[in-house]
């Protein structure tokens, strides 16, 4: 028995005035988790961000991470929070 293909819903987030919409898939997290190194975290964020926001907002996307200060750490938070689409984990004793 096959598994259904997964398909993530958008995650449309405003900054300024620009909804950005990024699709995010599990292959995503899972590159963002393997590339970040103790000494190298920005840089994995970065790339995740760029390669799921639509195409045609890259541009701008890549302007505002490349000017503002932070921006790329509080993004991919948002962005990654979000893409598990209300999922809430919790220990039981």
């Amino acid at each position: 028995m096959t598994k259904p293909a997964f398909t993530s819903k958008p995650v449309v987030v405003t900054i300024g005035a620009t909804d950005f919409e990024f699709t995010p898939t599990v292959q995503d997290a899972n590159n963002y988790t393997n590339d970040m190194m103790p000494n190298n975290k920005v840089a994995p964020a970065y790339t995740y961000l760029t390669s799921t926001v639509k195409s045609e907002q890259k541009d701008t996307l890549i302007e505002l991470l490349d000017s503002v200060p932070g921006l790329t750490i509080e993004l991919f938070a948002t962005v990654n929070n979000a893409s598990k689409g209300g999922i809430e984990i919790s220990l039981k004793k």
